[in-house]
This record gives C-alpha cells, sequence and structure tokens, in this order.
C-alpha cells in the first residue's frame, strides 16, 4: 500500500513529521512494524542507545535511523498506527481493483475475489464498495 497526496491528510501530525524526516517509504516500515507503540530514541553513544539505533537501522536503514536520531534523540518517540489512512488506502485500492475485476467478471465473482483477498466478508466488500473517498476538508471546499 502506498500513501499519496489523497490521503496525507489522514496521518497524524506525528506521521507526517517522521515521513518529512525520513521519506514515506521508511515512515510506513516503522509504522507497520511499531505503529501503536513508543520507542526511546537513544543518542547513539552508550552501549544500551546503540542497542535502540541498531533496532531502528534495521527497520527504516541507517541514514533515517541517523535522521530520527538527530531530530528526536532523547526523546521517547509514540509511533502512531495511522490506522485511518491505511484503512483509506486499502479502501481506495479495493474499489480500484473491483474496478478492473468487474471489466472481465460479473460483480458478484470480483467481490467473492477481493473478499479472500483481502481478508473480509464479502457483505463488507459491498459496503466498502457504496462508500467514496475520504477527501481533504479544505481542497475539497476549493471545488466548489
Amino acid at each position: 500500500m502506498k500513501l499519496n497526496d489523497g490521503v496525507r491528510h489522514l496521518l497524524p501530525e506525528m506521521a507526517q513529521l517522521i515521513a518529512e524526516l525520513i521519506g514515506l517509504p521508511a515512515a510506513l516500515r516503522l509504522i507497520d512494524a511499531w505503529g501503536g507503540t513508543t520507542f526511546p530514541v537513544s543518542k547513539n553513544k552508550r552501549r544500551g542507545g546503540q542497542i535502540r539505533f541498531d533496532a531502528l537501522a534495521e527497520v527504516v536503514g541507517v541514514d533515517a535511523a541517523g535522521i530520527l536520531t538527530r531530530h528526536f534523540g532523547g526523546e521517547v518517540l509514540a509511533i502512531p498506527r495511522c490506522a485511518t489512512a491505511l484503512r483509506e488506502v486499502r479502501d481506495r485500492t479495493l474499489r480500484a481493483e473491483f474496478d478492473a475485476l468487474t471489466r472481465d467478471l460479473p460483480a458478484i465473482h470480483a467481490v467473492s475475489q477481493l473478499a479472500r483477498r483481502y481478508q473480509m466478508t464479502e457483505r463488507w466488500v459491498w459496503v466498502v464498495l457504496k462508500q467514496t473517498d475520504q477527501v481533504n476538508e479544505t481542497r475539497q471546499s476549493s471545488l466548489f
């Protein structure tokens, strides 16, 4: 799943800051690995700090870990889950896949495939298909 500017407004401020600092791909890896937890960011000076730095670098890479260490060193970083944004990306992807599948398959077969792929009930797939994209309020109001 990829987050783009269309759902960036759904990210918590901390996630937006982390993505700004280390890039969206590394931020998503961090969120996937430790979202919903806290992580004491070391200053990478003592052995315990080096161990925490290595753990962070394993998830986001050495360069990104260095950036986070310089910015948040000595602080406890609350890593958000970003559930709303990730769910919106999943739902948008599901709707796009449904559109592609129904070019060749009846809707009921496409829904059955999507239910298995996304590990949800067919009934819930229909609910998602009836929803529209969540848009940024400021962007939406400028359209009118």
